[in-house]
């Protein structure tokens, strides 16, 4: 059970609030457990980890920040990658337009880790 990973695919963005939270959710329980934990942004999900969005994405008026929850995220180590493609070509962000903390990775990355016996991966 030590070596079992899991790799939450982050699809869903700011026009979907309700859902953003989720992901960031499990990925949470799944690092509380101890296991090695990876969140991978793509498609609208680099939209939730633009610097300034999670701050007033919440699930209801007066409802607790998606940023809040990614603090808990990192501080309970939860490892956060954002494709590098979906960023810059589709959301045309920049490097510095990313929460800091969380790296650019490419498709063979993903690919790379969902290949790999021992990870679970779950797709939001």
């Amino acid at each position: 059970m030590a070596d079992k990973k899991y790799l939450f695919v982050v699809s869903t963005g700011t026009a979907e609030p309700k859902k953003a939270f989720s992901p960031f959710y499990y990925a949470n329980a799944s690092a509380a457990m101890g296991f090695d934990t990876t969140m991978f942004f793509l498609a609208e999900g680099p939209s939730l980890i633009k610097k300034g969005n999670a701050e007033n994405i919440r699930t209801s008026e007066g409802g607790e920040s998606l940023k809040k929850v990614i603090d808990i995220s990192f501080r309970s180590r939860v490892k956060m990658l954002c494709c590098s493609t979906a960023a810059k070509v589709i959301w045309k962000m920049k490097d510095d337009d990313i929460i800091d903390g969380i790296q650019f990775a490419g498709a063979s990355t993903l690919l790379e880790m969902t290949s790999d016996p021992d990870t679970a991966v779950l797709y939001f």
